[in-house]
């Protein structure tokens, strides 16, 4: 089910002010007076990494899994490593996350288990299972989380900096699959109130994910005067992946707008399957 909505306001303008986690490279940490800790964590299977850059099942409600994160020390000591899961996001500039360890997770991340902590001797690897559990009541679509490996290193003062590297676990629990985005705008108007000299009109737009699948869109933002005068239409920045109930924010400017007559402005964005994902990693410090 695909939906591609639209959304106006209209601004005056006639003699009248308007109203309106990481890449999956080694990520080194420093304590304080110590060798820095440098490590990766990838996919993989139980003999070792097997080229993955995340992890993505399609799974029912009640099915079980286990794969395998791969947690190397690049360092010269032995390295404790504190294990981690939590629900998953992608921040403004599409790049994925999990949430910070003083969050508490409501969705897939409280699906996974995994042991609290692996030791890694230096230079070596650890193969560390863990096990995806989607629960009886779980609802259809894409759920993010993600598997991270961190170690507490020391801060200003008594305060610990924590430092994680990961990379996504996405379980999509079968049933019908809803693809649709909402869109909503706001503008004003901003020139001189002279009919013989343009302004522009500034639009700030969201666009929110309202369906349950993971979706790319690319918003078209279309500013017109009555019976379509002075008719413009530019794109927003493209939305590279944006989750269920996550929203975008963005904003444009529209150039050469003349204070003659009233502006509708209309946003739409159309759903768009995710085909080509880039290789994002885990959360990182």
């Amino acid at each position: 089910f695909w939906r591609s909505p639209m959304r106006s306001i209209t601004l005056v303008a006639a003699l009248a002010a308007a109203t309106f986690l990481a890449p999956l490279g080694a990520a080194p940490a420093v304590a304080a007076e110590e060798e820095p800790v440098t490590w990766s964590v990838r996919p993989g299977d139980a003999s070792g990494e097997d080229g993955r850059s995340w992890a993505e099942w399609d799974a029912d409600p009640g099915e079980a899994r286990t794969d395998h994160m791969v947690v190397t020390n690049h360092g010269s000591t032995e390295v404790e490593f504190q294990l981690s899961a939590a629900d998953g996001y992608f921040t403004d500039t599409g790049r994925f996350n999990m949430l910070p360890s003083d969050h508490e997770s409501e969705d897939a991340g409280t699906w996974i288990e995994l042991p609290d902590s692996v030791v890694v001797p230096p230079g070596g690897a650890e193969v560390v299972p863990f096990t995806v559990t989607v629960p009886d009541d779980a609802t259809p679509g894409d759920h993010p989380a993600g598997v991270a490996a961190s170690i507490l290193s020391d801060g200003e003062g008594s305060i610990g900096v924590e430092s994680r590297v990961g990379f996504r676990v996405m379980t999509r629990v079968g049933g019908e699959l809803v693809a649709a985005l909402d869109a909503s705008a706001s503008g004003s108007y901003d020139g001189e109130l002279n009919p013989f000299l343009p302004g522009g009109i500034d639009v700030a737009y969201d666009i929110e994910n309202s369906g349950n699948t993971l979706l790319r869109t690319q918003p078209t933002i279309t500013v017109a005067g009555p019976f379509g005068i002075g008719s413009q239409t530019i794109q927003g920045a493209e939305i590279t992946e944006i989750a269920p109930g996550e929203t975008r924010r963005g904003s444009i400017r529209i150039p050469d707008a003349w204070p003659l007559f009233p502006y509708t402005v209309s946003v739409e964005a159309e759903p768009r399957a995710v085909s080509e994902q880039p290789p994002i990693g885990g959360a990182a410090a």
